[in-house]
């Protein structure tokens, strides 16, 4: 009986594990790109401990670009980088989407005492450096003016 049971149990592994083949055809097609940021909402100024909600906008290019997120860099103490982000699926027919703009926010707490500088990505020049929409953010005490 045992001998039966252990057949039985080989064989069902063997055709479970001989329908998990990956072929070409299973990979994904699609990739990531960063997307132009056209603005970005800031107050005058930042009250020193508060949190503060950002907006800013950015565009899509082609319908084939799906908004997936932002990556945010402390590239400082006081400095943050703020690039957009999309998967673009790989197709053919992609149609262009020129005046199509997305926002999104993030949550923002005032830690420090300095001007906060704020970069946001919006592409690279034709020597292909990084351009940004920067905004610099001075930092008060609370009630003051």
């Amino acid at each position: 009986m045992k001998k039966i049971f252990a057949l039985t149990l080989s064989c069902l592994l063997l055709l479970g594990f001989s329908s998990c083949d990956i072929s070409d055809d299973d990979t994904a097609n699609f990739h990531y790109e960063t997307l132009e940021i056209t603005g970005a909402d800031l107050p005058e100024y930042f009250e020193y401990g508060k949190m503060y909600n950002i907006e800013f906008t950015y565009l899509r290019p082609t319908d084939c670009h799906i908004y997936d997120g932002f990556e945010f860099n402390p590239t400082g103490e006081t400095e943050r980088t703020i690039f957009a982000i999309a998967a673009v699926v790989e197709r053919a027919d992609c149609k262009d989407l020129t005046a199509i703009e997305g926002t999104d926010n993030f949550d923002f707490e005032v830690r420090y005492r300095d001007p906060y500088t704020f970069k946001f990505y919006v592409g690279e020049d034709e020597d292909g450096e990084k351009e940004y929409l920067t905004y610099e953010v001075p930092v008060q005490e609370a009630g003051e003016e």
